[in-house]
């Protein structure tokens, strides 16, 4: 404890240093966030510290250093009168409060941009009202009338901690950690694959000042924590810079080779992360333990990082890594390498190993077990998290109201965006380079207006020929649909069902069904590439070649050859094709004669048996003069044909499965003894069943022949 004035001025000159680390960190944690949310934290950083101080005075100094209760928590001591007592026991309180402060900080980074500003206040009182002050009175608890007496049960088995490692970080880790789990991650941060989203603060260099402002206000964290101006004090925070330094260095080159890159946070936190391990261990270990120490700090505060974005959880500023993690590691090394005459707990090396690692247990039970069920309670009634728009949005406006320039301009922006009102020009804030950017905005949406009232004169135009065009396409349609007839009829002997369902007004199917003689019927069907309009002239010209050929003295196989030579010759520039069928039906002789040209499998349904129409012949309209042949089948009293084109089976539903040739055989398969009518409502409904609402993507025909009951 302090005994004489110099003294009392070190720790005065520390209190201030370990206070001007509240600067570090509101430099560092704003630096390590986004714009939206910087204010919010730095707000964070101001608030925590004095709330801090008025819940510490009332109740957290009393809890820690008032008269013990076995060992426990102080009971006295509550809103102390410093005016009336000694000024060592105000300077202790002053030092302690900065340390209390530190502990409370420690948090904002853990849960930055996602949690309440009314939470966090929550969270600081809890920490300094009653987390850092009962573990603070197990280890560092005395007798304000007798310095020299401790307290504290930890304290009394030999757990050292002088500094803080676990006193001070490792309970603001700890905490940090449960507020963590509780609220969640940041929108987007993990992907559903398990990726990791890389949310990159806003101003790094800010970040890195507020670390080096850390780095010195370590010197009276450390040094400090004497208490008085030893001969020990130099060696301290020599221990301290060296830990500084190894953490850097091992987690910068460490993370180098893990990454195949230069880090640019890694220098930061590294840094941090040695800070945080030597502050246990500082007076007790020589420098070269003390470098060892940092350059392993920094090592595992990388892996750590690893290890939480495996786990799923969220650490803004990597607070968990930096101070739970090193703050573990800094208190085991105390029994790992601490000179055990200088620590003077009496304890051999194993003994003191295993007493730090009950401390560090102790402080996980009392600082999770604790703040978790409480916060847990409290996030059921109050919610702890802000809502997904407000963290869309950025807690700087959401939750303080505090915009900037920047921010401004990017709410006129989003207001446009929302609402489609692109009418009135951004505000310019004259001589400013957000001014600059909104006037530059601003002749965008100049050029955007004049470009939207073109279009819109033109939509007008467009809907007139739309107009025009529909009127034409109906027009085409009941041509078409004059010409081609889609209605059941009776042929001779054969009852013929017919279902024609174009994709569009128009089609691109086209089908003629002729009596040539008495018990001699020839049915042609033709299917054009494509659908649509195109391909309704392409069968318009089709038809009108086949109109001039289908009354000739023609068999199967001749007609499909003048059919591709007049198509080619007619339009030979106009490079499309079309696959058809031709079938005569010959009732007489109970037989059908067909020739294919490129047309999908047709099915001849005979008894118990179906058998396939397969093609004979190439496409039509690719070479002049190509020979087809045909072929024989029966067709007695029971049999049944049934022709159709492409555009049954080529239809694809919202999994990218095809209908398919084999479902359609399947189902043709299953139609004997079914009324050729009913059969082939079956196929459809079977495909719609198969589409369920997709939309259809070809023209569909299907003819089904049968021989009329005999009476």
């Amino acid at each position: 404890m302090p005994k004489t004035s110099f003294d009392i001025l070190w720790i005065i000159l520390s209190s201030g240093l370990v206070f001007f680390m509240q600067a570090g960190f509101l430099c560092l944690e704003s630096g390590l966030t986004r714009t939206k949310n910087s204010i919010n934290v730095a707000i964070k950083n101001i608030t925590d510290f004095g709330i801090a101080t008025l819940v510490f005075y009332s109740i957290g100094f009393g809890l820690m250093f008032g008269t013990t209760y076995y060992g426990w928590v102080g009971k006295d001591m509550f809103f102390p009168d410093f005016s009336k007592t000694s000024p060592e026991i105000s300077v202790f309180f002053l030092f302690q409060l900065m340390f209390c402060g530190t502990a409370a900080t420690i948090v904002s980074g853990a849960v930055a941009e996602r949690m309440k500003f009314g939470a966090y206040i929550i969270v600081t009182t809890i920490i300094s009202s009653l987390i850092y002050p009962v573990f603070g009175h197990w280890v560092w608890g005395r007798d304000l009338q007798d310095w020299n007496q401790f307290t504290g049960w930890l304290s009394h088995l030999g757990f050292m901690d002088f500094a803080g490692s676990t006193a001070v970080h490792s309970v603001g880790g700890w905490v940090g950690l449960s507020a963590m789990i509780l609220i969640g991650n940041r929108t987007g941060k993990y992907g559903k694959d398990g990726s990791v989203r890389k949310i990159t603060g806003h101003n790094l260099p800010l970040a890195m000042l507020g670390t080096l402002i850390l780095w010195f206000g370590w010197i009276g964290f450390n040094g400090g924590s004497t208490l008085a101006f030893t001969s020990e004090v130099p060696k301290i925070i020599v221990n301290t810079m060296f830990a500084a330094s190894g953490g850097m260095a091992s987690s910068l080159i460490y993370g180098w080779i893990r990454l195949k890159y230069a880090e640019a946070t890694l220098p930061l936190n590294g840094t941090l992360a040695g800070l945080v391990a030597i502050t246990a261990p500082c007076n007790a270990v020589n420098s070269l333990e003390s470098l060892l120490i940092g350059l392993v700090a920094g090592i595992l505060m990388f892996e750590a990082g690893i290890f939480l974005d495996r786990l799923k959880l969220d650490d803004a500023v990597g607070a968990i890594p930096v101070h739970l993690v090193s703050g573990i590691w800094g208190t085991l090394a105390v029994g790992f390498f601490g000179d055990l005459s200088i620590l003077g707990t009496g304890l051999d090396r194993t003994t003191q190993v295993l007493v730090q690692l009950l401390g560090v247990v102790s402080c996980a039970v009392l600082s999770f077990g604790v703040s978790y069920p409480l916060l847990f309670i409290i996030h059921r009634f109050y919610s702890l998290r802000v809502s997904p728009q407000n963290e869309y949005q950025g807690l700087n406006y959401t939750e303080h109201r505090a915009t900037t320039e920047l921010i401004d301009l990017f709410l006129e922006m989003e207001y446009q965006k929302q609402t489609g009102d692109l009418s009135q020009d951004l505000s310019i804030e004259p001589f400013t380079e957000v001014g600059q950017i909104a006037e530059r905005y601003n002749l965008v949406l100049d050029k955007i207006r004049t470009n939207i009232k073109e279009k819109e004169t033109l939509a007008v135009e467009l809907e007139h020929n739309l107009s025009l065009l529909q009127s034409d396409l109906s027009t085409a349609r009941k041509i078409q649909s004059g010409i081609i007839s889609q209605e059941d009829k009776l042929t001779g002997e054969l009852e013929i069902t017919v279902r024609y369902l174009p994709l569009t007004e128009v089609g691109g199917d086209f089908f003629d069904i002729m009596e040539l003689r008495p018990g001699l019927t020839r049915v042609f069907l033709a299917d054009a590439t494509g659908h649509g309009v195109q391909a309704a002239l392409l069968t318009m010209a089709i038809k009108a070649i086949y109109e001039s050929l289908k009354r000739g003295i023609y068999s199967v196989t001749e007609i499909l050859f003048h059919l591709n030579n007049e198509f080619l010759h007619t339009f030979k520039n106009l490079n499309q094709f079309f696959t058809c069928i031709v079938v005569d039906i010959d009732t007489n002789l109970n037989l059908i004669r067909y020739s294919s040209a490129g047309h999908v499998p047709q099915y001849l349904i005979e008894g118990q048996e179906v058998h396939s129409l397969e093609k004979t012949g190439r496409i039509m309209g690719v070479i002049p003069n190509t020979k087809y042949t045909s072929n024989e089948m029966e067709f007695t009293q029971d049999s049944k044909l049934i022709l159709f084109t492409d555009g049954l089976f080529e239809q694809w539903n919202s999994h990218k499965e095809e209908f398919g040739e084999e479902r359609v055989e399947e189902i043709v398969g299953n139609l004997k003894g079914i009324p050729m009518g009913e059969g082939i409502d079956q196929i459809l409904k079977k495909l719609d069943e198969f589409l369920a609402g997709s939309p259809k993507q070809d023209d569909i025909s299907v003819l089904g022949i049968s021989r009329k009951a005999k009476k």
